[in-house]
């Protein structure tokens, strides 16, 4: 073990496979939200549009949950859609939803203007808060910003299966709403670059065989978002790839090199095979021994963050969130891991519920 770190130093030597003082453990978005919210008074439509409000609730979260990270934005995925004119349901306790799509067909992939992430109110108010957040925790704390894989975006752009449809009848006119998807997901990440984030953690969940087959993935989903990690990556900055999805194409992910692949379920098919066991079937339980192999993941040599089922969460059971993280913990290789949820912790978490976590976690840190 090394001596004491603080937690930006023991979180980047696990995305850089280096000796880590204890375990990391990472948060997602603003998972058990309301909980800080009702600590602070407020409610999310009262902060969404705050800079203060997100950096904030994000200090606040760290205080009460224990993570050794933070994030900016949380929770939405639709900061850059509605840069770039997708019209929103604003909600007083929830994330906001879409009220309208911009575009009706990849055809009119010419009225997106990537610089109009530039111009955008809700990314200058993302990017200050990035800003709160570097002065108010220094270098202690790994600051995270949180933005879409180009594909991602097109879904929130134009509805999604009208996009997959076209996916496979209107190739060109995708290719050419991608390649400006990908110019406006590069001037997001240079803003929040800019003012001084550590690491960008990008959604890139559409990366799956639930949607589409390897074959799609490979055209669609490939090219655009190795583009944006190796842009993120040449200027110095981590890159966590986010895939929740149960069948992840998780060989495709490893392959865009990400410093860290956050991930839930583990490749089920791969599991299923070298094991003889249904995964599919069992990973709908909780508790699911097999889940929990990295094995097959490991072989990337990329850091791996995860995998406690956010599922355990507001079930009434401490039992199973005991055992999840036991489990999690037990299975971890020991360089090159940060203990996270799989996906976002359920906004009414109740605070118990994280207690119970952090104190299954630090015990065994």
């Amino acid at each position: 073990m090394s001596e004491k770190m603080t937690s930006k130093e023991r979180f980047v030597n696990a995305l850089e496979m280096k000796d880590v003082d204890r375990m990391p453990y990472g948060y997602l978005w603003f998972g058990a939200g309301n909980g800080v919210l009702e600590r602070m008074n407020a409610k999310m439509s009262d902060v969404y549009y705050s800079a203060e409000g997100i950096a904030r609730a994000q200090i606040l979260a760290r205080q009460m949950y224990h993570h050794d990270n933070v994030m900016s934005p949380w929770g939405c995925l639709l900061v850059e859609a509605e840069a770039l004119g997708t019209r929103l349901n604003i909600k007083d306790n929830r994330y906001p939803t879409i009220a309208g799509y911009p575009l009706s067909s990849a055809s009119e992939y010419d009225r997106i203007n990537p610089l109009d992430i530039e111009m955008s109110h809700r990314i200058d108010t993302v990017v200050h808060s990035v800003g709160i957040l570097k002065k108010e925790l220094k270098d202690e704390v790994f600051i995270t910003g949180a933005m879409l894989s180009p594909l991602m975006l097109a879904s929130q752009l134009l509805e999604a299966s009208s996009l997959y449809i076209e996916m496979l009848t209107e190739k060109e006119n995708v290719h050419e709403l991608l390649e400006r998807l990908t110019q406006s997901c590069i001037l997001y990440a240079d803003r929040l670059i800019e003012e001084g984030v550590d690491g960008i953690f990008v959604e890139n969940g559409g990366n799956t065989a639930d949607l589409f087959s390897p074959d799609m993935a490979e055209e669609f989903m490939l090219p655009y978002t190795k583009q944006l990690y190796a842009h993120i990556q040449n200027n110095g900055i981590y890159v966590i790839s986010h895939n929740c999805a149960e069948h992840a194409f998780h060989d495709m992910e490893a392959s865009l090199r990400p410093d860290a692949l956050n991930f839930a379920f583990g490749d089920v098919n791969t599991l299923g095979k070298k094991y003889g066991i249904e995964c599919t079937e069992i990973h709908k339980k909780v508790g699911c021994s097999p889940r929990y192999c990295f094995k097959e993941l490991e072989k990337h040599g990329i850091c791996l963050m995860g995998n406690i089922n956010p599922n355990v969460f507001c079930r009434d059971s401490l039992d199973d969130i005991e055992h999840e993280v036991k489990s999690c913990m037990d299975c971890a290789p020991e360089k090159g891991f940060i203990l996270s949820t799989g996906c976002e912790i359920p906004l009414s978490t109740p605070i118990e519920e994280m207690e119970t976590l952090w104190r299954s976690i630090s015990p065994r840190l």
